[in-house]
């Protein structure tokens, strides 16, 4: 598989915050620089791929596929936009299930991947300069629907470097769906046999996720301890200074709302009332997020959930206001986590 082209007509300056974003009315996919929010400047443009992810800040990766099927073969690249050059990072003949999750460390010299082998059994990887290592066999895929406000897969590095995790919904009886490596041995550092929607905090080695009574959270020599009781987020994503945690949590009527919790109190930030979907940090202070149509009684949204308005936000922390964005898809922002440049 070829990499996608791309152009920058700039260079990334030192220290700079960047998004991954789709603008309105421009085609492909956009490296914004939000250093200046009220005056953001597209750095790069690529006419292609998905999945993208920094892994520095002047490095981008990216997967492309032969086709939209699943199976389909796939290769892994990353594109250094200062110097204007594409390195193969993996191919792999077929894209099973979960093929595409992955996470780069936070120094970018390490990636921990999903791999889907043989009979579409799914095993676990870090890939570094020491080798390709195998953490986990994580079973099989069984053939069955997705709900995404339940079914979630992630893998990712501790903020510190120090631990690995995965966390899965989709294999059950085989192995923990929640899993903490130590980087430096693979050993297993923590293990739970339930949980879902997990996501490291910006600092330290602190991971949270949700179970049935709430958002927990894990943190070596702390064990686990309750976040949140009876909060039941989807796709959390951490700001990049380790104090918050945005997310999306359903309502009565089965819209999504925007809410953002505070790791030092627990408590919970409701952002607009109105149905907003896909919450993520674009900083430390600023939340990216779509529009949902309304679900009503009478008109209720049914099994494939709320369609999207074609309205996109973004809600300052800072002011506690809602604008509107002319981000019309978000991916991924950088920096990651406290310390990177």
């Amino acid at each position: 598989m070829p990499p996608t082209t791309y152009s920058c007509a700039s260079t990334i300056p030192p220290a700079h915050q960047l998004a991954m974003v789709q603008l309105r009315g421009v085609s492909g996919y956009v490296v914004r620089d939000i250093t200046d929010i009220l005056h953001p400047v597209t750095r790069c443009t690529f006419q292609g791929g998905s999945s993208f992810r920094f892994v520095t800040e002047t490095r981008l990766s990216y997967i492309v596929t032969a086709s939209g099927d699943l199976g389909a073969t796939a290769a892994m690249y990353v594109a250094d936009l200062n110097a204007g050059t594409t390195s193969l990072v993996r191919v792999w003949a077929s894209s099973g299930s979960l093929s595409f999750v992955y996470g780069w460390s936070p120094d970018g010299r390490a990636l921990s991947y999903i791999s889907s082998v043989a009979n579409n059994n799914v095993e676990w990887h870090v890939l570094s300069a020491a080798g390709d290592r195998l953490l986990a066999k994580l079973g099989t895929v069984p053939s069955r629907g997705v709900n995404r406000d339940t079914d979630d897969a992630m893998v990712g590095f501790s903020a510190d470097g120090q631990y690995v995790a995965v966390e899965q919904t989709f294999i059950q009886g085989t192995t923990a769906p929640i899993q903490v490596n130590r980087v430096s041995d693979g050993s297993v550092a923590y293990s739970r046999t339930d949980g879902s929607m997990a996501v490291w905090a910006g600092t330290g080695a602190r991971l949270l996720f949700r179970t049935s009574a709430g958002v927990d959270s894990w943190a070596p020599g702390g064990g686990v301890i309750p976040v949140s009781a009876g909060t039941a987020w989807i796709r959390p994503v951490a700001s990049p200074d380790g104090s918050h945690i945005a997310f999306s949590e359903l309502n009565g009527q089965g819209n999504h709302l925007g809410q953002v919790i505070d790791l030092a109190s627990g408590g919970i930030h409701a952002l607009s009332p109105n149905p907003r979907v896909g919450a993520a940090f674009l900083n430390t202070s600023l939340v990216w997020y779509a529009g949902e149509t309304i679900c009503t009684t009478a008109t209720p949204c049914g099994l494939g959930g709320p369609p999207l308005s074609g309205q996109t936000y973004i809600y300052d922390l800072g002011s506690d206001v809602e604008n509107g964005s002319i981000d019309t898809g978000f991916f991924d922002s950088w920096p990651h986590v406290v310390g990177q440049s």
